[in-house]
């Protein structure tokens, strides 16, 4: 079993800090606070061979593509390894939904990432998405019943709970 130092136990919350704001934020389509999460030189990849560079065209990508588009984002029990001082790694079993309108997805899989930390904040600086498995569901189509709630909904629950900063 590893023995972790207090600044080691720090680091991986810090880290899990920022993956359940990344879920939060792209979830609740605040884009300016999201793309924070992100270091300038960020690379984004695919097992399909989508690639972006840099975190402004990354943003701008999702934003574009799921802007208006309900998501969820689910992370589960992370692999995080911490490299230095400054550099970490971590492995998240994921589940996401996105409601295109015409064919929502369900996806299965894994995010790949690495850290750095810049000043007093740790940033994702890569991300390999490698997914498992995508359903296509038929959502209301298909006669399931979907509530969606407005994202407002979120954003007001979370500014009401006190020292809770996104």
């Amino acid at each position: 079993m590893t023995a972790y130092t207090a600044e080691q136990l720090s680091t991986l919350e810090a880290l899990r800090q920022v993956k359940a704001r990344y879920s939060y934020l792209l979830d609740t389509k605040q884009w300016d606070d999201w793309a924070q999460l992100f270091t300038e030189d960020f690379r984004w990849a695919t097992e399909g061979g989508m690639a972006v560079e840099g975190r402004g065209p990354f943003v701008e990508m999702v934003r574009s593509a799921v802007g208006t588009v309900p998501t969820v984002h689910q992370f589960h029990a992370p692999v995080l390894e911490v490299l230095s001082p400054t550099t970490a790694t971590g492995l998240w079993p994921m589940f996401d939904y996105v409601g295109f309108p015409e064919t929502p997805i369900q996806g299965y899989g894994y995010y790949h990432e690495t850290y750095r930390l810049e000043g007093d904040a740790w940033r994702l600086s890569t991300q390999f998405l490698s997914r498992l498995r995508t359903d296509v569901v038929g959502g209301l189509a298909a006669s399931i019943q979907t509530v969606l709630s407005p994202v407002e909904v979120a954003r007001e629950a979370t500014a009401a709970l006190p020292g809770l900063a996104t």
